[in-house]
């Protein structure tokens, strides 16, 4: 009876792993879109944004792997501005007062766009995991879409990718 309970969980989790929610988006797949709020509680959409390219960093201010993500996005800004990709971060479960703490705390550059995350962000992109990073281009499509990249790996998508 035990084994058949241990059998049915994985049956389960390798099922819903398979499903499309789990996947990242392609290539060329439209960016799907969402309201959030800003800093200072004004709404808006990701859509908003559209024609430009964006590189959109998803996680939080509490997460390990989202602090070292945002110091090697940090870390380009001058590339980035070189490049003319505007750099968005959206906080899928922080408050605002602790969103400006975090980022004076790790003494990082106020990102292009922060947007806070009510729960739409997390549910359009099918976030299970963090950090996500995203790069968006004009005409609101992906380029790419991974888990985590380093300074280095940003730079060349970027120049690879946007061609």
């Amino acid at each position: 009876m035990k084994l058949n309970r241990i059998v049915t969980v994985f049956s389960l989790l390798a099922l819903l792993c398979s499903s499309p929610v789990f996947a990242r988006l392609q290539p060329g797949d439209p960016a799907p879109d969402f309201s959030a709020s800003t800093l200072d509680d004004k709404s808006v959409k990701l859509s908003d944004l559209k024609g430009q390219v964006l590189l959109v960093e998803m996680g939080t201010t509490w997460c390990p792997s989202c602090k070292e993500l945002a110091h090697q996005i940090d870390s380009i800004r001058a590339f980035l501005k070189e490049q003319k990709v505007s750099y968005t971060a959206v906080f899928l479960s922080d408050p605002a007062d602790s969103i400006l703490s975090h980022i004076k705390e790790e003494k990082l550059s106020m990102p292009d766009q922060v947007l806070i995350d009510g729960g739409e962000a997390r549910s359009a992109y099918g976030i299970f995991s963090i950090p996500r990073l995203l790069l968006i281009d004009r005409d609101f499509n992906i380029v790419f879409d991974e888990t985590v990249l380093n300074a280095d790996e940003i730079k060349h998508r970027v120049t690879r990718d946007l061609k």
